[in-house]
């Protein structure tokens, strides 16, 4: 799930609401390009899109929405309820069968009957792959003469064909703000995260330190003063680190003191320094610490509303450390639909943390997304 940003709902074609902006627009939401997906916007006031739920199309062999599917649309139907969803329109993008084929008509009606908490769906729309030219086709819509359901304004036709995602409004919005193009798939920021060389020592593997439990002492507080030292160099321009960078940095995040007070710099000026931080040392590190650095990117991600990145972030975490409890935790939040915003209080609590160990962070001049 990312939180999202405005987007209309389309314009007019013929006296019909043209859906094209909002169809091109979903890429640019996602930050990648979405296969075999269902993509769910849902609208709240001003015809503004104010949650983006991604989730793999799930399909039995005869291609009808498998049980878990269908279990699905009920949590995110009740989710979307809680957020006040006005209206919701699905998008699927799959190749398996042709746009407009009656198994994505069943796979939309699931979603309407589960979205039931919230209204149903508004329109559901189907394409082979979100790309410019190809053609999408109207594959649900509510029964019972209801010719503008929210957020449309008027009756949508029943096939039409995409224009360039990577021209979108969305799309430049995205990178304008994050710097980001959009990925041709969600294995391309997986690949932003692949191992390098812990250093240019050749054969150097560094050292893989061990967490050990204690209180927080004047090694955290070195720790720390440490990795917000390198931040600031980072923040400067200088991303060069020594094989003894590293392995002091891994040695700071194994801890979990250290760790936490480092949470609260994804809301202040220094957040894109963090993320080229925590990128290169997920990339650098293994183990335990390549999960602390992972943890920390994925939540920075997470608190932007890029739940996507954040996602995979996670998910590197995950497999550099099964049981690393803070990755796991924010990985259910995130598949569970938690707002940012709700984790409010872990960037509050890094700010004690840090404090006690001597190390004030930047004041937070960014509000979590959503």
């Amino acid at each position: 799930m990312t939180n999202s940003l405005s987007i209309p709902a389309g314009g007019h074609t013929d006296g019909r609401s043209d859906p094209d902006k909002l169809l091109a627009a979903v890429p640019g939401l996602l930050g990648f390009v979405p296969e075999q997906s269902i993509v769910l916007l849902v609208f709240g006031a001003d015809r503004t899109v104010v949650a983006t739920m991604r989730h793999d199309l799930c399909l039995t062999k005869n291609g009808s929405p498998s049980a878990g599917m269908r279990q699905l649309f009920i949590r995110l139907g009740t989710l979307a309820a809680s957020y006040g969803a006005i209206g919701t329109v699905a998008v699927i993008v799959d190749d398996r069968y042709p746009p407009d084929d009656d198994r994505y008509r069943a796979v939309a009606a699931a979603a309407n009957k589960g979205f039931g908490p919230a209204g149903g769906l508004s329109a559901a729309f189907a394409m082979a792959q979100a790309a410019s030219g190809s053609r999408w086709h109207t594959v649900w819509r509510p029964a019972g003469g209801r010719a503008a359901p929210y957020p449309f304004t008027a009756a949508v036709p029943a096939t039409g064909v995409l224009s360039d995602p990577n021209a979108s409004p969305t799309a430049l919005e995205r990178a304008v703000h994050s710097g980001r193009r959009i990925l041709a798939r969600r294995s391309e920021m997986l690949a932003l995260l692949s191992p390098e060389p812990h250093c240019a020592r050749a054969g150097c593997r560094g050292v893989s330190p061990v967490p050990v439990r204690h209180e927080p002492g004047r090694v955290d507080a070195q720790g720390l003063a440490f990795a917000l030292g390198t931040l600031a160099r980072f923040s400067a321009g200088d991303t060069n680190l020594t094989c003894a960078d590293v392995n002091t940095l891994a040695e700071a995040l194994v801890s979990v003191h250290v760790r936490d007070a480092l949470l609260g710099l994804s809301l202040t000026e220094q957040r894109g320094a963090a993320e080229d931080l925590w990128r290169t040392l997920t990339r650098r590190l293994d183990g335990h610490a390549r999960a602390a650095a992972a943890t920390l990117l994925g939540h920075l991600h997470y608190m932007a509303g890029e739940g996507a990145y954040a996602g995979v972030a996670f998910g590197v975490a995950h497999d550099a450390d099964p049981d690393y409890h803070l990755a796991n935790l924010l990985d259910t939040a995130l598949i569970n639909g938690m707002r940012p915003r709700e984790l409010r209080g872990l960037a509050e609590l890094a700010y004690e943390i840090a404090e006690s160990l001597g190390g004030p962070l930047p004041a937070p001049v960014h509000e979590p997304a959503g």
